[in-house]
């Protein structure tokens, strides 16, 4: 089966919207195909419930109920492989268990696709990635810390929390703040990581050693092989941070052109259930820091328009133009 079929089904198994015909096929894949011991993992046995929670939540695959129901209580699971292969291509994001044993979300905005991604914290913390970035965090913020790592660049709005501190790890450097907003960029096998503040106060340190503390509108470059850092005032801060916003100003264009854009930002299916409504004509402008409802409360009203979601699946009512 062909890399670019394979991807298509996989992503229609996680939509629900797969035929038994195309359940089927990939579940023979899966069983013929020599190089799947290369992609999948299929040992690891997990509570009923938090398989059950994770299905639901479309994120991890099951394609054999038989083989899942063995007398052994075990389930074959088919782990992050093609997962992360295929969901990575995509922009979807998946799950896998962290070096600390926690289950951890993964969140990637492919090079490949013109959108940032938009991620919502746990806490509601706002991320956008850039593309060619990716996010991984625990599925929860328990502990007396928030921890995420980052490859790519990133802009964070951290929601306050005086007794939890909000740490960002970057290689060997880690970015630690309470409440602030501010971007990240640290280049996948590059020894730079530079970090730039919009507001508040950050504290950058690196193996343990603190390099610098910042506050709105300083920046700093850290190299692992340099002992001094690079610290400067940001020359001009509105062009630094503007980036978060450039792929949500539109002028004009096709509602159903506008929900592909935010079915890639925010991970989810957008359907229509009047098509006229698609071809009406949306202006607007946001920041690139609003959640998906926030954004479709303000274009839905612009059309006379309401939409519910359920999941990752949204749908939108309203009349033609």
């Amino acid at each position: 089966m062909e890399n670019n079929e394979l991807y298509h089904l996989i992503r229609k198994y996680l939509q629900g919207t797969a035929s038994t015909a195309e359940r089927e096929r990939l579940l023979k894949w899966y069983r013929q195909d020599a190089d799947r011991d290369v992609f999948w993992e299929t040992d690891d046995p997990y509570e009923e419930e938090l398989v059950h929670n994770r299905i639901q939540s479309k994120i991890w695959v099951e394609l054999d109920e038989n083989v899942a129901n063995r007398k052994t209580g075990k389930r074959l699971w088919l782990y992050t492989a093609v997962a992360a292969i295929c969901l990575a291509v995509l922009g979807i994001s998946f799950w896998k268990m962290n070096d600390k044993g926690e289950e951890a979300l993964i969140a990637t905005s492919p090079k490949e696709q013109s959108e940032n991604r938009f991620v919502l914290l746990p806490d509601s913390s706002r991320v956008v990635l850039r593309p060619g970035s990716r996010l991984e965090y625990t599925t929860d913020f328990k502990g007396a810390t928030r921890e995420v790592s980052l490859v790519g660049e990133a802009y964070f709005d951290i929601y306050r929390k005086e007794n939890q501190p909000f740490i960002i790890h970057t290689g060997k450097v880690k970015t630690v703040v309470l409440g602030t907003a501010f971007t990240i960029k640290a280049a996948d096998g590059k020894e730079e990581v530079k970090v730039m503040v919009q507001r508040g106060k950050v504290r950058v340190e690196r193996e343990e050693k603190v390099m610098a503390e910042l506050t709105a509108n300083e920046q700093i470059e850290v190299r692992t092989t340099i002992e001094i850092p690079k610290q400067e005032v940001l020359a001009t801060v509105e062009n630094t941070f503007d980036w978060t916003g450039e792929d949500m100003r539109f002028d004009a264009q096709a509602f159903g052109e506008l929900t592909s854009r935010l079915e890639r930002r925010y991970d989810v299916e957008i359907r229509f259930n009047n098509p006229d409504l698609a071809d009406c004509p949306i202006s607007g402008k946001f920041s690139g820091l609003e959640t998906l409802e926030e954004v479709l409360d303000f274009l839905c009203t612009t059309r006379g328009a309401t939409f519910h979601r359920n999941g990752k699946v949204v749908e939108i009512d309203g009349k033609g133009c």
